[in-house]
């Protein structure tokens, strides 16, 4: 046997092996990760599409799953769809980063409504930016003032048709009666406590936008809106019923309803308790109905007086016919996952309420939860798809950090998404 020929295979053979391994390492290590990434992102992006009514190319598959702590934004805002389903966003320099889990939220999806050219900033949930449920959603933003470009999905955010509203204007709420029939209210910037607002309807998923009604003078015109106050919020509940809810220099509680689509709308009475007359009452954002109790509801409520700052509610058990005030004590966060499961924050503790606000007990302390406030105190978003499972954002004090949590068993115990 020749050795020496023996010792340059099994060299060679060493060689090729460890070439192959090599390659092998170097196809799965980290950077190869990061680049396909970074090509799928760069593949979702498109321009802002072509006029309303016109459908526009489709953007192409979203970034595959990326773990949370990939997420490269502070989150700014959230949906809650279903206990598994939810979408998070927030801006990288300027440009919408928009994320959404299937799995309650141990996954993430990178969606991408616009390219990162285009600098839309944070959506509010509700104001621009809707889901209806897991597969439609709509979005809305100004593009440097030139024109407000709008975009929709029905697939859960996989891909988005993009359009144009008739002028340049900012979209201060977004609601969705089912995948056909929706409503924009848009706004101008408010200005000693006014603001010019218009609302547009479509009835074809927001392929188009048609204007229903608009008011930009400074008197009353029977069945419109008002000129004074800003649109906190906006909902509507079918085809016919409608509710838009205002803030503005009265710091008063000020809500108009519509019964025939948004076409004329007529200001609701909002009782006040006499001890809170001469406090300021606001209504801080739309009214929610439950979905399993179709007739009953309520409204997120900022009091200040003298010696409060509380969150309270506006409720109706008669699908908003009527409507009445319900002072709960909590702070600076308030949230209903129906009827009678709520939760607050008090004193920096959580509080939860079986019994529709009657009263308030405090949650036994959680860890998590717990050390999360220390850095992040502020309560951007809070909200329950049911009684039992919930997610949380919180902001730093200085307002360059956030944290998510989720809790599946009412608020007892947390984790970080």
């Amino acid at each position: 046997m020749n050795t020496t020929n023996f010792s340059v295979k099994k060299t060679a053979l060493l060689a090729v092996l460890t070439a192959v391994s090599l390659t092998s390492c170097s196809s799965i290590g980290p950077a190869a990760t990061e680049d396909a990434a970074g090509s799928a992102a760069a593949s979702a992006a498109a321009s802002p599409g072509p006029a309303s009514g016109t459908a526009a190319p489709a953007s192409t598959a979203p970034v595959p799953s990326v773990k949370p702590d990939q997420i490269q934004t502070r989150l700014t805002d959230f949906q809650l769809i279903s206990d598994a389903a939810g979408f998070a966003w927030g801006e990288t320099n300027g440009s919408l980063r928009l994320y959404r889990t299937d799995d309650g939220g141990r996954n993430w999806t990178l969606l991408s409504p616009w390219d990162d050219t285009f600098k839309s900033g944070a959506p509010t949930a509700g104001g621009s930016l809707h889901f209806l449920d897991a597969q439609h959603g709509w979005t809305a933003a100004a593009d440097d003032g030139r024109k407000t470009v709008t975009a929709f999905t029905t697939d859960g955010g996989r891909s988005w048709t993009r359009g144009t509203l008739d002028k340049a204007t900012y979209a201060a709420g977004l609601s969705f009666a089912d995948p056909l029939h929706g409503w924009m209210l848009t706004s101008s910037d408010a200005a000693m406590g006014k603001s010019e607002k218009t609302l547009y309807a479509t009835d074809n998923g927001g392929k188009a936008w048609k204007p229903l009604t608009s008011v930009s003078l400074d008197k009353p015109v029977p069945g419109a809106l008002p000129l004074s106050g800003h649109a906190s919020g906006m909902t509507f509940k079918d085809t016919g019923n409608g509710w838009i809810a205002l803030a503005g220099h009265e710091e008063k509680p000020v809500l108009y309803r519509t019964r025939d689509g948004g076409k004329t709308w007529n200001n609701v009475p909002m009782k006040l308790p006499q001890a809170l007359s001469g406090s300021s009452v606001t209504l801080d954002g739309a009214p929610v109905f439950f979905k399993d109790e179709p007739g009953k509801g309520w409204i997120p409520v900022r009091t200040v007086s003298a010696n409060t700052n509380s969150r309270d509610a506006y409720v109706t058990e008669d699908g908003g016919q009527t409507w009445s005030f319900k002072q709960t004590g909590m702070q600076n966060a308030l949230t209903f996952a129906d009827s009678l499961h709520g939760w607050g924050f008090k004193d920096k503790v959580l509080h939860a309420t079986s019994d529709g606000g009657a009263t308030w007990n405090p949650v036994p302390s959680d860890p998590v939860l717990t050390d999360t406030l220390k850095n992040n105190p502020n309560v951007i978003r809070f909200e329950f798809a049911g009684p039992q499972t919930g997610w949380l954002l919180l902001g730093s004090e200085d307002g360059k950090k956030s944290k998510l949590l989720k809790t599946t068993d009412a608020g007892k115990h947390w984790i970080l998404l």
